[in-house]
C-alpha cells in the first residue's frame, strides 16, 4: 500500500513538472537528509558449550560430562528442552587411547546475568569449554521500523525548517531514498573460552582460570534517508 501511494505521489510530481516545463517554469523543491539512531540492550544471548573427552585425556566420559552439564543448567534455572539444542557430535580415533568423543551444544539465555550464572554453574560442575558467540534483541525488527520512521520524520522537520526560513512551506514528498540499516556488531567486554580445573596441566600443576565477567555493548541501529519535498509558492 505504501509503495502504491509513493508511486502515485511520484506520478503527480512528474505531471506537475511536465506542466511547468510546458509553461517555461520550474517546480521549486527542497532535498534533505534525515537520520535517526537507537541503542538497544541485547536480551537474547547464545552460548556454545563443548563437551570433549580429550579435555580430560579420556578420564571423564562424554556421558558423565553430559550429566554434569544438565545438572549445572538445572541449578541455573535453565529449561534444557526449550533453551538447549545439539549442534554437533563426533568421535576421534587414537591408536593408543581408542576413541574419544565430543559434542557441542547451543544454549539460549535472556540476559548477561543469566549467562554469568550459567558460566559459574558449569565451571563448578567441571564443564571445560563455554563460549558466548552472539547476542541480539528479540524486538530488533520492531525497533528497526521505529528508527526508520523517525529518520523520515526528521527529514520532514528539516525540510519544513528550511522552507520556513525563506518564508515558504513544504508540500508533498515525492521521492524517498531509504538506505540500508547499519547494525553495529555486538561486542563482549569479556569474551572467550572458559577453562576450569579440568584443563589442569598435570606436569605443571597449574590450571587456567577464567572469571566470566559478562557485559555487553549495546546494539546500535542507524538509519539514513534522503527525501525530496515540493516547496509551496508564497
Amino acid at each position: 500500500m505504501k509503495k502504491l501511494l509513493l508511486a502515485a505521489f511520484a506520478a503527480a510530481a512528474l505531471a506537475l513538472s511536465a506542466t511547468a516545463q510546458e509553461l517555461g517554469e520550474t517546480i521549486p523543491t527542497v532535498t534533505v537528509n534525515g537520520s535517526a539512531q537507537m541503542k538497544i540492550t541485547p536480551d537474547v544471548l547464545y552460548l556454545n558449550i563443548t563437551l570433549d573427552e580429550s579435555d580430560t585425556k579420556g578420564k571423564v566420559s562424554l556421558e558423565e560430562q553430559r550429566r554434569n552439564m544438565f545438572s549445572a543448567l538445572k541449578k541455573s534455572g535453565i529449561d534444557a528442552e526449550k533453551q538447549l539444542r545439539v549442534l554437533d557430535m563426533s568421535s576421534s580415533f587414537f591408536r593408543k587411547r581408542g576413541s574419544l568423543s565430543s559434542s557441542k551444544y547451543e544454549l539460549k539465555v535472556g540476559s548477561a546475568a543469566e549467562a554469568r550464572k550459567v558460566f559459574e554453574a558449569l565451571d563448578a560442575n567441571g564443564i571445560p569449554n563455554v563460549q558466548i558467540v552472539r547476542a541480539t534483541n528479540s524486538k530488533l525488527d520492531e525497533y528497526r521500523d521505529q528508527v526508520r520512521a523517525e529518520a523520515m520524520r526528521n527529514a520532514q522537520s528539516r525540510a519544513r525548517q528550511l522552507a520556513e526560513a525563506v518564508g515558504q512551506s513544504i508540500g508533498m514528498c515525492y521521492e524517498i531514498t531509504d538506505y540500508t540499516t547499519n547494525v553495529q556488531p555486538v561486542t563482549f567486554r569479556a569474551m572467550g573460552v572458559m577453562k576450569n580445573s579440568v584443563t589442569m596441566d598435570a606436569e605443571a600443576g597449574m590450571a587456567d582460570e577464567y572469571e566470566p565477567d559478562v557485559e555487553f555493548e549495546q546494539i546500535v541501529l542507524n538509519y539514513n534517508v534522503t527525501a525530496k519535498f515540493i516547496l509551496n509558492r508564497k
